[in-house]
């Protein structure tokens, strides 16, 4: 009897290279502390969030994991941290729901680095409110929450109370902090203020430009680009779709082709060939 060994595929070694060295998923995996900050128009016209932490039981890393953030956000960094405190940004996928967006992503250290865009509201209209829900995939033994006030912006308002007020770099931040978080345990917040401008609390964007200054959000433009190349994947898949039926059609269903055949006394015969 003859055996053919698979390992002489060049697809099955590849695979099983990959796997060798492939994170195994979090599972249970908890978290020691983490930190979510939550910075109305800070640099932009919208929100900006940020989730940094470290995961216990570092012999399990790399590790593939998952953390649920509002809908339509864009990620800006999805990083790993080294020992020494380096940032390493990592591949991430997202997966739509029906309440949060899941970003997927493999995790070579402990600890990590999340940072998004959201936009809750119209920044046109001078109130603005929304609610911010916090839920983690995995038990949390501490979770910190920053919330931070916009700058110029009156009647500030944030539920629940209790936070701890402090006043850094000229802007007011409110503390929270929590214990022995389960895993899918939701912390909901409400903020809502006063504020007559579109202008963040700083200004990142470095020009030499005299004239006025026009505050878009440099996120809405990757969120119109993502919409850009969805449309482009889908015309592109659309197009392929559309040859493969053609090329089928052509073989099961073959063009027939008319020749003329000369015949005694000057007439042409037609005759059909497939």
């Amino acid at each position: 009897m003859h055996i053919k060994s698979t390992t002489r595929n060049p697809a099955v070694l590849l695979l099983l290279l990959v796997s060798s060295f492939s994170p195994v998923a979090a599972g249970d995996l908890s978290i020691g502390r983490m930190q979510v900050s939550i910075w109305s128009e800070y640099d932009d016209p919208g929100v900006l969030a940020i989730y940094e932490g470290r995961f216990e039981d570092a012999t399990r890393f790399p590790i593939k994991t998952s953390f649920l953030i509002p809908k339509g956000s864009i990620v800006n960094d999805a990083c790993s941290l080294s020992h020494e405190g380096k940032h390493f940004c990592q591949l991430y996928t997202v997966k739509e729901s029906s309440e949060f967006d899941e970003v997927q992503v493999y995790l070579p250290y402990p600890n990590f680095y999340l940072s998004f865009h959201f936009t809750p509201f119209d920044a046109a209209i001078e109130k603005r409110a929304f609610s911010y829900r916090i839920k983690s995939n995995h038990s949390i033994d501490k979770l910190e929450v920053d919330i931070q006030q916009p700058l110029r912006s009156t009647e500030f308002h944030l539920s629940p109370a209790g936070g701890q007020a402090k006043i850094i770099s000229n802007a007011n931040h409110f503390y929270y902090a929590y214990d022995d978080i389960a895993p899918g345990r939701e912390h909901l917040f409400n903020i809502e203020y006063l504020k007559q401008d579109r202008k963040p609390s700083i200004d990142i964007k470095y020009s030499r430009m005299t004239g006025p200054k026009v505050f878009s959000s440099p996120y809405e433009t990757q969120r119109n680009f993502r919409v850009f190349v969805y449309v482009m994947f889908g015309s592109g898949v659309a197009g392929v779709g559309l040859l493969l039926i053609w090329l089928f059609r052509e073989r099961i269903f073959p063009r027939q082709v008319t020749a003329q055949q000369e015949i005694p006394g000057g007439r042409t015969n037609e005759i059909s060939k497939t």
